[in-house]
């Protein structure tokens, strides 16, 4: 009687194949994706936040935009500081063994709180560093921004409707 086995190694060693060509084609699209996102794959700061302004702007414009940043840094630290902190309270409270609803519904309106102060400060580094541009400088943002939404291909192909 015939050994079944090489038929089974055979079998084994033809999944194996196609399984490793399909890990080559699937590490290829994800390739292919990254490099279609381009620099959007990480995170970018939006295009309104001051670095991106001040990348506009002639140095000492970009100087001023710096020092407003600076003079920021430590408010916007102690907010981001002290939402982590509401968020890891409130972790603790939903975590706890005796937990509470009256007591995660307080822990999350600190959460709210100190997201709103974060934001506050965020919006007053935004305002200052707006108010100092001139009419001419914030024009000439103001259509950088919009050439550079119109060059967007997600928008393109969009609009096309494809």
């Amino acid at each position: 009687m015939a050994d079944p086995a090489p038929a089974q190694n055979r079998t084994r060693t033809a999944l194996m194949v196609m399984s490793l060509c399909l890990n080559v084609g699937l590490i290829a699209l994800i390739l292919v994706g990254i490099g279609r996102v381009g620099s959007g794959f990480i995170a970018q700061p939006g295009i309104m936040a001051p670095a991106q302004i001040a990348r506009a702007l002639p140095p000492p414009q970009q100087e001023k935009i710096r020092d407003i940043v600076a003079a920021h840094r430590d408010a916007m630290r102690e907010r981001r500081q002290a939402a982590r902190r509401a968020r890891l309270e409130a972790f603790r409270v939903f975590s706890a063994p005796d937990y509470s609803p009256g007591d995660f519904t307080r822990a999350l309106d600190g959460v709210r709180m100190a997201d709103a102060a974060q934001e506050e400060e965020a919006v007053a580094l935004q305002q200052d560093v707006v108010n100092i541009l001139t009419p001419e400088e914030r024009k000439m943002i103001a259509e950088r921004i919009k050439a550079r939404r119109e060059r967007s291909g997600w928008r393109r192909l969009m609009r096309t409707g494809l």
